[in-house]
């Protein structure tokens, strides 16, 4: 509504009465709103010719040229004609941009054309000369005054290929992108060194790139390489500080003194045995304990003596004989090298060497306390009594009760008797094998077993493992034999053994052995005990292809029947080697004792 329109009221009101102007009062109220209306004019109308003055000389001023105030990449244009402004342009503009130069860690730079830069200098020029020129007279106006304050900055018209300008600020980065590099530290012999740490630097690509595009677009031509410096994980002067530590460790040689005896390591094996490492941004530097063992070797070797341990032997007349032990001595080697590694590096160079006594695990007196004086157990068994009477068995029955003969079995240990006779040297002879005789190494074994379980058994001492023959055999009672046999190492069969535990209170001393008289022997020798054992064998039934014999035990301490058993073994008939089968019934029975009664082998070939 404003102005035009109260106007348009005033005049269709003047239009409307022709009296109104001559009625009384009316005159003066119309003179007022005139004097009004000529109170706004007068500014509008000042401004109006401001304005037209100022146009009048930006028209003057710059008629044909550019505005002033307009620049180009820092190159001002103002008040220049596009011809003038393009000499410039060419001249003061593309100069800088002929060559980029990046600066940093080192300075590159690398030309327009390895950069695809290309430089449209009459757009850009154009774009000047448009400024304050084109759009509505407000625009226009805006722009121009803009120009004159504070200024416009026109974006040259410039193109170049990303891919050209990355391929070269990857190449800068291979040349300056470097791994930091960590102190480090080395000692030899005596000397320790340091190697001094290194900062590293890696191009941010893209940041760079982003700056050669600032440095085009405001023709500058030079940039920073942009990018970050690595730090080393350990450096120099943490390094400076481990190697302190290390030079106070080797300063000196280090002595270890013993009553009269002193070693010493000198500075170079002390730095040997230094393990320099690194630790969360830093150098530790320790004591290796296994190198400095091996320093300390001639002190372990002068210094430690191993115990002695007593044992048996049998003196000319066949009697148990303790033969002394004696006491060892040992060093605190834990302690010594504890000491060492938490004094070494406060500078302490001389140490003590503590040492201990060491006992055998068998004293002298431990064993003449547990001496195998008394017989506990024997037995016999005829080894004339089979079909193989040949001399390959009987040097097999050396072989077998030589490896038991001299055996001391501990208190609470167990004797197993195929760790005592298997792989030696034997030869071929006859063997049992289910109920069938057949030539294989080691026949004879079974014999030296029977006769040593037998002497257990006298002797009242458990057996914890035993299994019989698959057929009667004539010298040994049945019921009261037993067999053994080791697998081929190559095969999973398990092995047949004769065990027992020693349950008594001293050693066990087993001695067997093979006598001219056609017997083998087993003795067994213990502290006393006051057992005694009765054991006897007898058949529930026999025939010509099989038999079934039950043996009772009894063990007696003191008079008084302590331990009762009996169990039962059942038997095939025998056959030989050419397959004549030997009836059960017929096989002669040894007695209970082990003696035998003969029997005429020759019915059964």
């Amino acid at each position: 509504m404003s102005l035009i329109n109260r106007k348009k009221r005033d005049r269709r009101t003047d239009r409307g009465s022709g009296y109104a102007d001559h009625r009384p009062g009316y005159g003066s109220t119309g003179s007022r709103r005139s004097r009004r209306r000529r109170g706004f004019a007068g500014p509008i109308i000042i401004i109006c010719a401001l304005v037209a003055v100022l146009v009048a000389a930006d028209y003057w001023l710059n008629s044909g040229n550019v505005h002033r105030g307009v620049e180009v990449g820092n190159v001002p244009l103002g008040g220049m004609e596009p011809a003038e402004a393009r000499d410039v342009v060419r001249e003061r503009a593309l100069g800088p941009l002929q060559e980029i130069e990046l600066s940093g860690p080192d300075r590159f730079s690398r030309s327009a054309e390895e950069l695809g830069v290309n430089f449209h200098v009459d757009a850009t020029v154009d774009k000047a000369y448009a400024v304050g020129r084109e759009g509505n007279v407000l625009e226009r106006l805006g722009e121009r005054l803009q120009a004159a304050f504070p200024g416009i900055t026109i974006d040259p018209n410039i193109s170049y290929r990303s891919e050209k300008v990355r391929a070269e600020v990857e190449e800068i980065a291979g040349q300056t992108n470097t791994p930091p590099r960590d102190a480090t530290l080395e000692v030899v012999g005596s000397e320790v060194e340091v190697g001094e740490s290194r900062e590293g630097y890696r191009l941010n690509v893209d940041g760079t790139m982003a700056g050669v595009d600032e440095a085009i677009d405001g023709m500058t031509g030079e940039t920073r390489l942009r990018g970050e410096v690595l730090d080393p994980r350990i450096t120099t002067a943490e390094a400076e500080t481990a190697a302190e530590k290390a030079r106070g460790a080797v300063a000196q040689q280090l002595v270890f003194e013993h009553e009269d005896k002193n070693w010493t390591v000198s500075p170079a094996d002390v730095g040997a045995s230094l393990d320099v490492a690194p630790d969360n941004g830093k150098i530790s530097v320790s004591l290796n304990r296994d190198r400095m063992s091996d320093r300390l070797a001639a002190v372990y070797s002068d210094l430690t003596v191993k115990p002695k341990n007593a044992s048996y032997d049998f003196n000319g007349n066949g009697d148990v004989v303790v033969i002394p032990g004696r006491e060892g001595r040992n060093i605190e080697w834990e302690k010594l090298l504890d000491s060492v590694e938490n004094n070494i590096f406060k500078g302490k160079r001389e140490y003590q060497v503590k040492t201990n006594v060491e006992n055998p695990k068998y004293t002298t007196a431990g064993l003449e306390a547990k001496k195998p004086t008394e017989l506990l157990g024997s037995y016999k068994t005829n080894y004339t009594a089979t079909t193989d009477q040949g001399a390959e068995r009987v040097k097999n029955l050396k072989l077998a009760s030589n490896a038991v003969n001299g055996t001391f079995v501990a208190p609470g240990e167990t004797f197993s008797m195929v760790e005592k006779v298997q792989d030696l040297n034997y030869e071929e002879a006859h063997v049992i094998v289910e109920n069938r005789e057949e030539m294989a190494e080691g026949g004879g074994l079974c014999q030296v077993t029977s006769t040593l379980y037998n002497a257990i058994l006298y002797s009242g001492i458990p057996v914890t493992e035993r299994q019989p023959h698959n057929s009667v055999l004539p010298y040994i009672r049945p019921g009261m034999d037993a067999t053994v046999w080791y697998g081929d190492k190559t095969t999973t069969a398990d092995d047949v053994d004769m065990q027992f535990e020693n349950t008594t209170d001293g050693y066990v001393l087993i001695q067997e052995y093979v006598s001219d008289d056609g017997y083998m022997y087993a003795n067994v020798y213990g502290v006393p005990d006051n057992i005694e054992v009765e054991m006897s064998s007898k058949p529930v039934f026999q025939n010509q292809d099989a038999a079934k014999w039950t043996t009772s035990y009894t063990r007696y301490k003191n008079g008084k029947a302590v331990y009762e058993d009996s169990w039962e073994s059942d038997y095939d008939a025998l056959y030989n080697e050419k397959g004549k089968k030997i009836p059960t019934k017929k096989v002669p029975k040894a007695e209970v004792d082990g003696s035998y009664n003969g029997f005429d082998f020759s019915s059964a070939q």
